[in-house]
C-alpha cells in the first residue's frame, strides 16, 4: 500500500474517534471501534489511445438573415393602437417560415407602439388591400396567396394564406 492511502486511513481513523458522542446519560465509558476502510487498488492503464476522427465539416455557404420589411400603412383605430401595414421584400429571403412572421410581429410591435392589428403582406396591391374597406371580392381572392399573417387585439397572431395551417399564437408567450 502506498503511503499517501495509509496517511489518508489513518486521518480518517483519527476524526472518527475524535466525533464519538459523550452525551450519553450512563457514567459508564464507552469505547468505540472503527475498522479501517477497505482500499481497492486498480491498475492504471500503460497507454491511452485516441481516435482519430474522419468526419469533416462542410463549411457553411450562407448566412441566414431575417426578412426585409417596410411599414407601408399605418393608421389610428378605436382600439387604443394603430392599424399597421408591414410589406415584405420577397428578394431578401428564400424561405420563409411561420417563426420568421412571428418574429416580425414582434419586432414591429416592439420598436413602433402601439400597434393593435398588424398585417404582413408580400406585395404592394395586397398591401393597399388589406385595409381597404371597399376592395372588390375579386381584389379580396387575390389578397389571399399574398396575405400571411395579421395581428388581431395587439397580441393574438393569426396565419393566414400558404401560412393558415400555422393557427394561431401569442405575442409574448
Amino acid at each position: 500500500m502506498s503511503p499517501r492511502i495509509i496517511t489518508i486511513c489513518l486521518s480518517s481513523l483519527l476524526a472518527l474517534s475524535a466525533c464519538t458522542s459523550s452525551d450519553s446519560s450512563d457514567d459508564a465509558p464507552t469505547s468505540t471501534t472503527v475498522a479501517p476502510p477497505s482500499v481497492t487498488t486498480v491498475d492504471a492503464p500503460t497507454t491511452t489511445e485516441i481516435a482519430e476522427s474522419t468526419t469533416t465539416l462542410a463549411p457553411v455557404t450562407g448566412t441566414v438573415t431575417p426578412p426585409r420589411y417596410q411599414i407601408v400603412g399605418r393608421a389610428p383605430t378605436d382600439a387604443g393602437g394603430d392599424e399597421v401595414v408591414v410589406l415584405l421584400d420577397p428578394s431578401s429571403y428564400d424561405s420563409l417560415s411561420d417563426i420568421d412572421l412571428f418574429d416580425i410581429v414582434a419586432e414591429v410591435v416592439e420598436l413602433f407602439p402601439p400597434v393593435a392589428t398588424l398585417h404582413i403582406v408580400d406585395e404592394a396591391t395586397a398591401a393597399n388591400t388589406v385595409t381597404d374597406p371597399d376592395a372588390s371580392e375579386a381584389e379580396r381572392a387575390s389578397l389571399e396567396a399574398h396575405y400571411f399573417a395579421r395581428l388581431e387585439d395587439g397580441f393574438q397572431i393569426v396565419y393566414l394564406g400558404p401560412f393558415a395551417s400555422s393557427g394561431t399564437a401569442v405575442l409574448g408567450s
